[in-house]
Order: C-alpha cells, then sequence, then structure tokens
C-alpha cells in the first residue's frame, strides 16, 4: 500500500506551476533579483492581509526575528522571556541580538507560554516577551499583552507557524510590538527556499526594520547604522505570490483535518490534543496529538506507512549550545512533558481524505480500537 506522507510538498508545487513560471520569466526577462517588483508586490499584500502598518522582508524567519530585537533597541545583558518548548531560534535570536534568553515554561493545554509562568520569571533587567504561536495555536494575547503593559515590556510575535491565525477576530502579526515570520517551505505559507518577514502595527518600529536588514541604509550608499544583508529575494517572493491567495483556503483545509482526527480519535486509549482556546482561530501547521506511548506509537505508524515527526524531542533548556545561556536547573515540567509526549500526524492541505482515514485507523490500531 503507498505510504501516507507526512508531508509531500510536491503537491503544492504542482498547484501553482504554470502562474510561478510566469512570474519567474518576468523576474529573469528583467533581471530584478533583489527587492524587485514581486517583493514590493508581496509586502504591500501581506500588510494588507494582516491589517498591519506594514510588512518587511527579510532573508529567512531567524533574521526576521533577530532584526525584529534589534529595532527595539536589545542592548548586551537585556533579558528576553521565551517558552520552554519552541524552535531553537526563538531563544538563539535573543543570543545574536545581544540579550539573554530567560525560558518560562508552557500551559499544558495549549502547548504556549503560561502567562504566569512568564510573569514569575521577569526580573528587573527583562525588557521583554517572545510569544511563540506553536503549531499554529494563538498564544494568549490578552494575558501576556497585559503582563507587558504592567510590567512596562515590549511583546514579540513568533509567528513562524501560524499564517493566517487569529485571536479574537485580528489576525495574528499585529498584536504585539513587531511580529517575525518565516516562509520556509514547510510553513502553511512557504516559498521555494528560506524567506521570512516582519510585521506590525508600528509603521515607523518597521522602517527601522527596514534599514537594519538592508545594512543600515535609509537610501543608497548612505548608511546610518550598522546592520545587516537580510532580504527577501524576488524568486521566493514569487513563490509567495502565488501562495498567499489560496492561504485561506488551505488553513480551511487544515482546519478540516484536525476536525476528523479529533472525531477518529479522541477517548482512544490516553490520546490527548492540544487545547483550542475559544479566542483564537487556529491553523495548524501541525497537528500534534499526546501520548504516553508516544514513541512506541511512532513506530507503529511507521511499520503501517504513516509518516510521524517530532516536534521538538527536547526543551530549550536540555540544548547543548544553551548550556550557560539559560537556566539548565529551571523547572519546566510541562515543557519536559510536552518534549517526551507530542507526536505530529500528516497534516497539510493536499493531504487526502483517504489517507487521513488510514492515518486514523492506523492508530487507533495501535490502541487496540475498532
Amino acid at each position: 500500500m503507498t505510504p501516507v506522507p507526512y508531508l509531500d510538498l510536491g503537491r503544492a508545487r504542482d498547484r501553482i506551476a504554470d502562474e510561478l513560471a510566469a512570474r519567474w520569466r518576468r523576474v529573469l526577462d528583467a533581471t530584478a533579483y533583489v527587492l524587485g517588483p514581486e517583493v514590493a508586490e508581496f509586502e504591500a499584500g501581506f500588510a494588507r492581509y494582516l491589517g498591519a502598518a506594514g510588512c518587511v522582508g527579510a532573508a529567512n524567519g531567524t533574521d526576521a526575528l533577530v532584526v525584529a530585537l534589534r529595532a527595539l533597541d536589545l542592548a548586551p545583558g537585556d533579558e528576553v522571556i521565551v517558552p520552554g518548548f519552541t524552535f531553537f531560534a526563538t531563544a538563539e535570536a535573543v543570543i545574536l541580538a545581544g540579550g539573554a534568553p530567560v525560558v518560562a515554561d508552557i500551559d499544558p493545554a495549549t502547548l504556549n507560554l503560561d502567562p504566569a509562568a512568564a510573569e514569575d520569571a521577569v526580573t528587573a533587567r527583562t525588557v521583554g516577551v517572545i510569544g511563540v504561536h506553536l503549531y499554529g495555536r494563538p498564544f494568549d494575547a490578552d494575558a501576556l499583552g497585559a503582563l507587558c503593559r504592567r510590567r512596562g515590556l515590549w511583546l514579540v510575535e513568533d509567528a513562524a507557524q501560524a499564517h493566517g491565525a487569529s485571536w479574537r477576530g485580528r489576525k495574528i502579526g499585529t498584536l504585539g510590538a513587531v511580529a517575525s515570520w518565516s516562509f520556509y517551505p514547510t510553513k502553511n505559507l512557504g516559498c521555494y527556499g528560506d524567506g521570512g518577514a516582519l510585521s506590525g502595527p508600528d509603521g515607523a518600529l518597521l522602517e527601522r526594520a527596514r534599514r537594519i536588514a538592508n545594512h543600515g541604509q535609509d537610501r543608497r550608499y548612505h548608511h546610518l547604522e550598522v546592520g545587516t544583508n537580510s532580504r527577501l529575494d524576488s524568486l521566493q517572493a514569487a513563490v509567495l505570490n502565488c501562495k498567499l491567495p489560496r492561504l485561506d483556503a488551505d488553513n480551511a483545509a487544515r482546519r478540516a483535518i484536525d476536525r476528523r482526527y479529533r472525531e477518529a480519535l479522541e477517548g482512544v486509549g490516553d490520546l490527548s490534543f492540544p487545547l483550542d482556546p475559544p479566542e483564537a482561530e487556529c491553523v495548524y501547521h501541525q497537528i500534534a496529538v499526546r501520548t504516553a506511548r508516544r514513541d512506541a506509537l511512532r513506530d507503529h505508524l511507521a511499520a503501517a506507512g504513516v509518516g510521524t515527526s517530532i516536534h521538538y524531542p527536547a526543551p530549550l533548556h536540555r540544548q547543548p549550545a544553551l548550556a550557560g545561556l539559560v537556566d539548565a536547573g529551571a523547572a519546566l515540567p510541562a515543557s519536559e512533558a510536552a518534549a517526551l509526549e507530542l507526536l505530529c500526524l500528516p497534516a497539510f492541505p493536499e493531504l487526502e481524505e483517504a489517507e487521513v482515514e488510514r492515518s486514523c485507523a492506523a492508530v487507533r490500531g495501535f490502541f487496540g480500537a475498532p
């Protein structure tokens, strides 16, 4: 039987092949490879889609986060609170920008940064909080926003996994001081290489970020500060321009897949799903299930031809690269448990109904459910 892929980027490629060929032909004919019309079109279109003051393209999502922190004037020794369970880049960017990441535990129900744990981590050196919309599930923007206002901190959204998600009807990417985006090929809105962007409600801050990302220039060969070279190239922007009009439909397909998994699997064995807050519209970059028998389930699904992945196998304070940079002895029980128990199932817009059913049947079979 044909395996069920965890992800098949070829199916998404085929959907836009003709349109993309035409766009790439125009880029090649115009030789407008960097900061050309395709980039301008995407920045304007994504800003409109989000309802943001603007959008600034970047070379990748990690750069976007570093540039955001630099635009906020992060200084050496400044502490930034980050969730203990997230991709490494969330903490890495703080270090690259000169700050000190401080890990706080997650809410075991939603897997996002626990606002109470974040508040407990605030010290006199804390300047900001990075909330991650993990797996496409928005963090509690009300609680984290209130914390930041109460303690005089800024809030950065790490939106790398949540293109199109919203909180109380507002698109994420507009809820904090600034947001960083990744367009890595596996994302809900992904290009064919590396790409990233920043968005937010503050046009002046975004223009500062644009300058930093382009060698600190306000105009050609006039450098107001030492910046970096992090620009979204035209070929990747063309891919995003093809995909952006399809994003809402693709996210709707992801929601339908999530609903089917929940219908078929909730109450099976000790399996559970993360909680979707009622204020949030989630976009299911990953559909994760939780079980104390995670590794055995993964082996069973592999034998049945169903692809899976683990995001992530270790919390930040257990990463060797962060030894001495974050508190390895921090009490993060929810982050530790998530790393041991979460398994991500096949979930992409082109996944066929029969493939979802095969995945469900294989999971139910592992637990001995009919």
